[in-house]
């Protein structure tokens, strides 16, 4: 259905408040508005309702969407850390997926880390199962709301193989990235400050997204400092803003580039824009980003600014993102309800 003019410019008038709402730096890291602004001129709508339109024409009830996510933090120290940045926002976006448009979600992540989407997954309200109970679960008449997680390799002479094997295997349609390093031309990757992480704990999740753009897949990057999978798509603003962008820039693009001032914010205004354009707003009530970043917390992950095992996302405390989830609820009422004045 080709929505009219009206509508258009009601979308585009929604989509850019969301955008104001989760890219705004209210954490003063001095980098996300540059890698917004970059990416909003290259498209003709709002980053947050042209990635959830995007969505909404390839995927359709019981598909696959395969989302990434889980930061290897304390790299230089050991394996298994991750931080709430990332895996929350893979649940939450699961949540809406699932609820919204009927997909089967699976969270794709290094081995050591899956845990934390596990837990991620069932404060979001989803039964979490293995992969082959999950693909069965849109099965018939009969259909549950089930997520699974999955690793992939973290070796580089594995990688196209394995992802071509995955693809055909699970024939996603749509191949989402949250908060995951990007591997440079060098296939080195690296903190937002520059320090190389290493590759040993990095899932390899380039080659998913390189063999997906070559098989025609929807591919989709959320991200908030540059170093991230999709900023291959504002290499300008990576090499100009980022303190040595040259050697982190990010060599993979993805078709559609979601920028928040954190990523999980990122993630918050592409599920709105899927419950406000799917006229699903009530999944903004049975799912709360706050619950899931206490349970993961609890888990082990750490506030990806203090390095605490502290309830926050990059540094911000749950009261402000309950406020923010706030704003977001009362401007997808707005859009669906209509401005009435009596």
């Amino acid at each position: 259905i080709v929505p009219s003019q009206e509508e258009l410019i009601k979308q585009q008038s929604f989509g850019r408040v969301l955008d104001a709402l989760v890219s705004s730096d209210i954490v003063n890291r001095g980098i996300s508005h540059y890698l917004y602004d970059s990416a909003r001129a290259k498209v003709v709508f709002p980053l947050t309702t042209t990635a959830g339109l995007a969505i909404m024409k390839n995927v359709k009830a019981g598909d696959v969407v395969l989302i990434g996510t889980g930061w290897p933090s304390r790299s230089w120290l050991m394996k298994g850390i991750t931080e709430t940045d990332g895996p929350v926002g893979a649940a939450y976006l699961a949540r809406f997926l699932e609820e919204c448009l009927g997909v089967i979600p699976i969270i794709v992540t290094e081995h050591h880390l899956i845990r934390f989407s596990e837990v991620a997954l069932r404060a979001a309200g989803l039964i979490v199962a293995d992969l082959e109970t999950a693909l069965n679960s849109k099965n018939g008449n009969h259909k549950a709301s089930v997520a699974s997680v999955i690793s992939f390799t973290t070796d580089w002479s594995e990688s196209d193989t394995a992802a071509k094997d995955l693809l055909n295997q699970l024939q996603p349609k749509a191949i989402i990235s949250i908060e995951f390093p990007g591997a440079n031309t060098a296939g080195q990757f690296h903190t937002a400050t520059g320090r190389v992480i290493p590759t040993e704990l990095v899932a390899k999740l380039d080659a998913i997204f390189k063999a997906a753009t070559n098989s025609g897949i929807l591919t989709v990057g959320i991200g908030d400092g540059g170093n991230e999978i999709g900023m291959a798509n504002v290499a300008d603003a990576v090499t100009e803003h980022l303190k040595d962008g040259s050697d982190i820039l990010p060599a993979t693009p993805v078709d559609y580039l979601v920028v928040g001032s954190v990523s999980n914010f990122g993630v918050a205004g592409l599920a709105a824009a899927l419950a406000a354009l799917t006229n699903n707003s009530h999944v903004l009530q049975n799912v709360s980003l706050t619950r899931i970043t206490e349970k993961v917390s609890d888990a082990g992950a750490i506030d990806g600014l203090s390095a605490y095992l502290d309830p926050k996302n990059d540094g911000v405390p749950q009261i402000a993102t309950q406020a923010l989830m706030e704003l977001i609820t009362t401007t997808v009422t707005s859009y669906l309800n209509g401005w009435k004045k009596k």
